[in-house]
């Protein structure tokens, strides 16, 4: 799943592990590729063609549309990660400039999991996590593959976490 994961933004201590690392899933983001690939495919035919005297242009601005349709989700989706240790929660996002939150074990109070009807037929979801003097949810993991999984190795960590 992480062949594309980078740690380096990570500051683990020396006996601090990498439980869990993932994305959005692709079932997310994919609508919007697709279109965006079909614009591209059908703007780079139509710019190829002659079928009428502004073709060439329609299927330039087809192609850009398709690009700039497909573009910013496939980048978040590919930038965006979410990482739990043994120690700590982890959500790094951004392109051009990058926000990182961390959120130490000992300060999570709940967490939850939910999945609509379409998010269960195709296996992702969202993990809440909410922390200690906050009302307010603190960190979603959102649209998550198997969040059961997810919220299972976060729950059995919060366990660990509780005992020391």
């Amino acid at each position: 799943m992480a062949k594309d994961f980078n740690a380096s933004w990570l500051h683990l201590t020396s006996d601090e592990e990498i439980l869990w690392k993932g994305h959005q899933s692709v079932y997310r983001v994919l609508p919007l590729v697709t279109v965006g690939i079909l614009f591209v495919l059908l703007g780079t035919g139509l710019a190829g063609s002659n079928f009428f005297p502004l073709s060439n242009w329609l299927g330039v601005i087809l192609a850009l549309s398709g690009l700039i349709i497909a573009m910013p989700p496939l980048l978040q989706w590919r930038t965006e990660w979410y990482v739990l240790t043994t120690e700590e929660i982890y959500h790094k996002k951004g392109v051009l400039s990058t926000n990182t939150i961390q959120i130490r074990l000992d300060r999570i109070q709940n967490t939850t999991y939910s999945q609509s009807l379409v998010e269960r037929i195709f296996g992702y979801g969202d993990v809440t996590v909410y922390t200690a003097g906050s009302g307010t949810m603190d960190l979603v993991i959102s649209n998550v593959s198997n969040p059961q999984l997810v919220n299972g190795t976060l729950t059995e960590q919060l366990d660990r976490v509780s005992r020391k």
